[in-house]
């Protein structure tokens, strides 16, 4: 399979559902771990290359860990809570949430999606022929064992819905970046206007830029559930700005700065 002949994200077939697309690179990960084994157990080393048995042993090692990290995401793309993986890895919520969340971070920030670099075709239906063909090479559970695995591969309506969302998540975050633009010049206008008539009104206009990104949060919240609880809270914290504004407390500190 060529793996480097990657298309761009325009003509990109469509991806599957997150834990489809998570499944499957955790099937990638399987296969590179498993033809790593084998090859270890009949590889003859040379006594003259001293290290090498224990840099394969690590390479392996690096692969297990990124297996667990791919069922760590698996997990959360099927709706385990923290506390279900700290339970699952016998550790507390919180060692679980500080050990895999910026694993998890970086899988959202793909678009929850594989990124087909050196690591399968990009499109499912070929990772997935791929993988199965080697899987019923190796144990003989027939050639689509593990499209078989992929509810959303012979399903579009599953695939469209979930690359709207993708699509909407982009919109959203390009949204929440012209309002934070958007923000730090209605700041500037609130700042040049301290002890104006107009202070009052840059003030309003300064507060309803923040609760605009709120509502931002709020629907990323909704379409991006992986990581509703950091938007919830990017949320908040823009609610809180704005109504600090309102009441004067923003705006008292920005009076006193001046009066410096």
């Amino acid at each position: 399979m060529d793996e480097t002949n990657e298309p761009d994200e325009q003509s990109r077939p469509p991806a599957l559902t997150p834990v489809d697309e998570a499944m499957l690179a955790r099937a990638q990960t399987l296969m590179e771990i498993t033809e790593s084994v084998l090859r270890d157990v009949c590889e003859q080393y040379p006594v003259g290359d001293p290290g090498r048995v224990l840099r394969d042993a690590l390479f392996v090692q690096g692969l297990v860990d990124e297996l667990i990290t791919k069922a760590v995401i698996v997990e959360r793309e099927r709706g385990a809570s923290w506390t279900d993986i700290g339970n699952a890895a016998g550790i507390s919520k919180q060692t679980a949430h500080e050990r895999w969340n910026t694993k998890v971070s970086a899988w959202v920030l793909m678009g929850r999606q594989r990124n087909g670099i050196h690591r399968g075709a990009a499109d499912p239906a070929a990772h997935a022929q791929y993988l199965g063909e080697w899987a019923d090479a190796l144990v003989g559970k027939g050639r689509d064992v593990i499209s078989r695995l992929l509810p959303s591969l012979h399903d579009p309506a599953a695939r469209q819905e979930a690359n709207d969302r993708r699509a909407e998540v982009k919109h959203l975050e390009l949204r929440a970046e012209e309002l934070r633009l958007d923000c730090d010049k209605a700041y500037r206008a609130a700042v040049e206007a301290v002890g104006t008539d107009a202070a009052e009104e840059k003030n309003a206009v300064w507060a309803a830029r923040h609760f605009a990104r709120a509502e931002v949060y709020d629907r990323l919240a909704v379409v991006e559930e992986l990581a509703a609880v950091e938007h919830r809270r990017h949320a908040a914290a823009q609610r809180e700005i704005a109504e600090g504004i309102l009441r004067g407390r923003i705006a008292e500190d920005l009076t006193s700065r001046e009066a410096v």
